[in-house]
């Protein structure tokens, strides 16, 4: 997949976007800029529920909403991008694909789904089908190298098709309305014609609620799967990694996850305790058989008399 050099003064935009992103309060996830970032924002509503009868339009040119998606059982990755960006969504988007290879987490596979949708009314429906097939494609042939897997195009187009990542469109108003729902602010450059906005990733509870943030254009894999765990109630992880998480903390304004001291001393405390635990079966075990095998003294029987 090509990656098209951004436009420098939409990077500039992205780069202020995303330190701001890193400095946000509680109740907004982009602090105060200049003049010519007016309108960028993202507003922070983690645990709030996103509107799922909001119409979009679906590669195959369906009338769809969010709740075709959001089924109660799985979590979604959830973004807000267009299809004819030319510097901060391909950056998003490249680093969500190196994120689900590192974890090598394909959606489908694993009870999780992606949604990708588009805030650009003029992106159509071959665009977000194109976007779709390619982003599909480029994560099953990622897997494949990794796993020095050689496969054919026809291959990789077959398992393309199981990845569960939508790319959607939508009409105007459907795309104030999703905008205004979850609190992502853009500005239209017309000069440019390219849209200034935040990189942010959104990770939804199976029953539509936004459960974690990753903010940023690096998405951290180890982010990414331990929000997928706790928006899936337990569904997604394996035991060890459910006891590594607990050693984690998620932080809201930033968007990530850190250890912190209580969750590293309770593993430590029981760590200790099962190896105390351990050690005194063994050593009970091993008193039980030196008693069992030990031969015990016993009287000579008496001579008989002639």
């Amino acid at each position: 997949m090509n990656l098209r050099l951004p436009n420098p003064n939409i990077l500039a935009l992205t780069l202020a976007a995303s330190v701001a992103l890193g400095m946000a309060a509680p109740a907004h996830a982009v602090a105060p800029l200049g003049p010519e970032f007016d309108g960028v924002d993202v507003k922070n509503k983690l645990g709030e529920k996103v509107d799922t009868n909001i119409p979009f339009t679906d590669p195959d040119g369906k009338t769809v909403t969010l709740a075709n998606y959001i089924d109660g059982t799985r979590p979604v990755v959830f973004t807000l991008n267009f299809y004819r960006c030319t510097s901060i969504c391909s950056i998003q988007l490249n680093a969500l694909l190196d994120a689900l290879k590192t974890i090598a987490w394909v959606p489908g596979d694993k009870p999780f789904r992606i949604v990708t949708v588009s805030f650009d009314p003029s992106d159509t429906v071959d665009i977000a089908a194109g976007k779709q097939l390619t982003y599909r494609k480029e994560l099953v042939r990622k897997l494949a190298e990794e796993n020095d897997e050689k496969l054919t195009e026809a291959e990789i187009e077959a398992r393309a098709k199981n990845v569960d990542w939508t790319f959607l469109v939508a009409r105007e108003k459907s795309i104030r309305a999703i905008l205004d729902n979850v609190g992502y602010s853009v500005k239209l450059d017309e000069r440019t014609e390219q849209y200034a906005h935040s990189p942010v990733t959104y990770v939804l509870s199976p029953d539509g609620k936004i459960a974690r943030y990753l903010w940023g254009l690096n998405i951290v894999p180890q982010d990414l799967k331990f929000g997928l765990m706790e928006a899936s109630n337990g569904k997604l992880g394996s035991f060890g990694e459910k006891v590594l998480l607990s050693c984690f903390d998620y932080n809201r304004d930033h968007g990530g996850y850190a250890p912190f001291a209580w969750g590293i001393m309770r593993l430590g405390g029981g760590l200790v305790l099962v190896a105390m635990v351990v050690f005194l079966i063994f050593q009970w075990r091993r008193e039980r058989l030196r008693k069992s095998t030990a031969s015990p003294l016993s009287a000579s029987p008496s001579e008989s008399r002639p």
